[in-house]
């Protein structure tokens, strides 16, 4: 009895196609917008929150007791804007125990209110004074109410 081999057909190899990197969402969601601790610029992202009916931003990162920190655009105008009146933040929650803002008129809401209204000028700095831990910072910017874009309040809270 003879054996017969069946004749195996070599596949041509020809080389794949570079794979297309999937854009990470992430990346998608990036923003002009920076948080700068210590003169350390740090990009966020942002999403529309749907409680607030706005964009939000967030950054997630490493904060040190004693820290100043910024808001500012890419091309570096900062956030809120300081040599105008009626201008600051709103500390909400956890964000009153972790932020000061130096040269300041600061007032709390009532007593069912967590929160602090912080009135700057232009010599006022935010400044970080918790334990060094790692958070997650949301921050809102606001506008006047005829709709111009002046950057005048922003809403910090963080987790």
């Amino acid at each position: 009895m003879a054996v017969i081999k069946k004749a195996v057909s070599k596949k041509p190899t020809t080389k794949s196609a570079p794979k297309k990197e999937v854009p990470n969402k992430v990346k998608e969601n990036l923003e002009d917008m920076y948080v700068v601790l210590d003169n350390k610029k740090h990009q966020v992202q942002s999403q529309f929150s749907n409680i607030f009916a706005c964009k939000e931003y967030f950054w997630k990162g490493k904060f040190i007791k004693g820290q100043k920190v910024k808001f500012i655009h890419g091309d570096g105008r900062e956030v809120p804007v300081h040599h105008a009146t009626n201008c600051g933040y709103t500390l909400v929650g956890k964000a009153q125990k972790l932020f000061s803002v130096s040269k300041s008129l600061c007032a709390s809401g009532e007593a069912s209110d967590d929160q602090q209204y912080v009135y700057i000028n232009e010599h006022s700095v935010l400044s970080y004074v918790g334990k060094d831990d790692t958070h997650t910072i949301f921050f809102r910017v606001y506008d006047n109410i005829n709709n111009n874009n002046n950057d005048r309040w922003v809403v910090i809270y963080i987790d």
